[in-house]
């Protein structure tokens, strides 16, 4: 049997533009071999003669875009599907705004959970291709991890006593990936597999809360004596008391299980040591004193759900935002006549709004969720606290302007610096993305 042999010139890693090699003088030999975060490196083609350069720091804007934004822009420029003709032109030209901003260096788009878990319903394939394009592997942390991190830190300065305590976690602590590098022409993108009883059960998990809330929205309806606030603090007090319940759900099973009154499943066993409430609790009970004492052990169990069950809670970001859009939303309920009940997709929704929002220059939602965050209740406490602008196809013309002023407002030396790196044709929008697709 002959061996085969793949052989490779090295010369095809090295990419345009092309200029003079400052040690062999050979014209367009002195390519540009890679591009990583501060700085980049050129190779002669020739002579092999290798330097790198400093890059200048950058301040990009972070845009988190919902995910029928990433749906409709991967319609339009997708003509295997057929649909590019049905979309609006506006998603076209959003597209090309975005992808030549994020060439540019001037923004980046991350990625979530949410993306991932609504893309496997439904074209997942082309819909990774179109936000992982945009994100530049850069990923926003699991919900859950934000929120245990904000949590976790109030609660570490409310402990020692402080009567304000003030969250210093920014979109670098919750986001996987650099925001502010260079980035290299080369990307990677990792697949997992995809198993069917994931995606049911996501769809089952949909199904079961939306039919929940169906009859939460039928007593907003009759409650026509409350008021915003009313409905803001019963909301923000939910979450505290849930996350107490489960914890002690979880403990009655463990006791059960370790005394062989309770056969579990290996995955009920894993839920059972591995939680969101088992962390956040185990992680708050590192703040306070430690004791081998159990009376002691005692009273900081209670002083952590003394805290979970305050109205501190209410200082907590996550918290706070999902409390103000579902008090909205029961605002609307009662008082606004809105006749119809929560969609499947509001509850996963709100928790992207709750999580991200705090963390972007600007984020992009459906109409719906404009109209929650636009409520006067609402955005004067969202503007007192945050700077994001809000932006949905209700004045997607103002988002096209927003972009065009980025621009706009970038010194002319960091347009000159991406040509001199990328060259010039870089920003040019990849229109034909699934062409090269299998």
């Amino acid at each position: 049997m002959r061996s085969k042999f793949l052989k490779i010139d090295p010369r095809i890693f090295i990419s345009p533009p092309f200029i003079k090699c400052p040690k062999c003088k050979k014209s367009d030999s002195f390519g540009v071999l890679m591009i990583t975060g501060q700085h980049y490196t050129r190779r002669c083609r020739e002579c092999w003669f290798t330097e790198s350069y400093d890059l200048p720091e950058l301040r990009k804007k972070i845009i988190y875009l919902d995910q029928f934004v990433i749906s409709h822009m991967m319609k339009a420029i997708n003509h295997r599907l057929g649909k590019t003709k049905k979309v609006d032109p506006f998603w076209l030209k959003l597209f090309e705004r975005l992808d030549r901003l994020v060439k540019l260096q001037l923004i980046i788009c991350p990625d979530s959970t949410f993306h991932r878990n609504e893309s496997l319903l439904s074209h997942y394939q082309a819909l990774k291709r179109m936000y992982e394009h945009l994100s530049g592997g850069v990923t926003f942390y699991d919900p859950l991890t934000i929120r245990r991190f904000q949590i976790a830190e109030y609660f570490k300065q409310f402990a020692k006593g402080e009567t304000q305590p003030k969250l210093t976690i920014e979109a670098k602590n919750v986001i996987h990936g650099r925001i502010n590098e260079w980035q290299d022409r080369i990307r990677v993108s990792v697949d997992f597999k995809i198993r069917d009883d994931d995606i049911e059960q996501i769809k089952k998990s949909r199904e079961k809360i939306h039919k929940s809330l169906v009859e939460v929205f039928k007593r907003w309806q009759s409650e026509k004596n409350k008021k915003f606030e009313d409905w803001f603090i019963e909301e923000g007090l939910v979450f505290g008391r849930t996350i107490l319940q489960r914890y002690i759900n979880h403990l009655t099973k463990l006791h059960y299980w370790s005394i062989g009154k309770l056969n579990v499943t290996a995955e009920e066993t894993l839920d059972l040591v591995m939680n969101e409430e088992s962390s956040l609790i185990s992680n708050l009970l590192m703040y306070l004193p430690k004791t081998n004492e159990q009376r002691i052990s005692e009273a900081n169990f209670k002083k952590v759900s003394g805290f979970l069950l305050s109205r501190e809670m209410l200082n907590i970001p996550t918290v706070r935002i999902n409390a103000l859009l579902w008090a909205s939303f029961a605002h609307q309920s009662a008082h606004g006549g809105r006749k119809k009940p929560p969609n499947v997709g509001m509850v996963n929704d709100i928790e992207m709004v709750s999580t991200l929002l705090p963390y972007c220059d600007a984020i992009f939602v459906d109409r719906e969720m404009h109209g929650l965050l636009t409520l006067s209740y609402v955005k004067k406490d969202l503007d007192r606290r945050y700077k994001t602008k809000i932006f949905s196809p209700i004045n997607k013309r103002e988002f096209l302007e927003y972009l065009d002023d980025i621009e706009k407002k970038t010194s002319p030396s960091h347009l000159q610096k991406v040509k001199e790196v990328y060259g010039e044709d870089w920003p040019t929008a990849f229109f034909e993305m699934y062409e090269y697709e299998n």
